[in-house]
């Protein structure tokens, strides 16, 4: 065999063998997230999670783009805090329960895109009996942009430290309704389930009644003490005071 005809031949046995290699090796977990981020599962594996956008129970009815999986991912330094308040939680006999944290950006052109897309919602019964989904952007309930995407933001809920954990639920009745006709997240009366777009999600609205409202702020204070800061319109919504990437957008997908 000539000189040229062994380089050829070496080369294709080892082309076919990396094809091999590549077919046999096991997927990849992902790409490495960016300086600055982690898993929340790694530094504080016990608080608990419920990604709602990775399941199909949200209001688009289906997971939605850039959630590869029902990971909490998100800055370390909000994570760090979360932890705090976690153990301020706990002296009282309460914890956290987390349904969405960093959010990429393509995730928010996705509710955007599912808004306007001339649709019925599915879900709507669910999680906007009172509002059109074709006035959910005209009413506020869905932004061209979110706070999410700066990695520092969360949406969060309480539960009593010792109750059994809950599944994402499968269903439910309005979201504003009667606490055992919604959503089963938490075995507390908040007012609303998560991501109820309804004047009753409010933080201080005064309809749902004094236990929802002394629940919602018994978060709020623990979330606040350790330096989160809350949006008026959903009781659920915090963004980290001093988040390190207040005018930086990401859109890596959490896988």
């Amino acid at each position: 065999m000539g000189h040229d005809a062994a380089m050829k031949l070496g080369w294709r046995l080892g082309w076919i063998g990396g094809l091999l290699l590549a077919a046999l090796a096991p997927a990849r977990a992902g790409e490495p997230l960016p300086d600055g981020f982690i898993r929340l599962r790694e530094i504080a594996p016990g608080i608990r999670q419920d990604i709602r956008y990775a399941s199909a129970f949200n209001f688009t009815g289906a997971a939605v783009a850039g959630y590869g999986r029902a990971d909490c991912v998100l800055t370390r330094a909000a994570g760090q805090t979360l932890i705090r308040v976690e153990a301020r939680l706990g002296r009282s006999s309460y914890a956290l329960k987390l349904f969405d944290c960093y959010r990429p950006a393509r995730a928010v052109r996705a509710f955007l895109a599912w808004a306007q897309d001339g649709t019925a919602s599915d879900l709507g019964r669910v999680f906007h009996p009172d509002v059109s989904k074709d006035m959910l952007v005209a009413r506020g309930f869905i932004a061209s942009a979110s706070s999410h995407s700066r990695g520092s933001t969360v949406d969060v809920g309480l539960v009593r430290r010792d109750e059994p954990a809950l599944p994402t639920p499968a269903g439910g009745g309005r979201c504003d309704g009667p606490l055992q006709q919604r959503p089963q997240e938490t075995s507390l009366d908040l007012g609303t389930s998560f991501d109820c777009f309804s004047v009753k999600s409010a933080g201080r609205d005064p309809s749902v009644g004094p236990d929802a409202l002394r629940h919602r702020t018994i978060l709020r204070d623990a979330m606040k003490a350790e330096g989160f800061r809350g949006y008026g319109r959903e009781w659920w919504h915090f963004t980290l005071a001093n988040e390190p990437f207040p005018k930086t957008i990401f859109d890596f997908a959490i896988e």
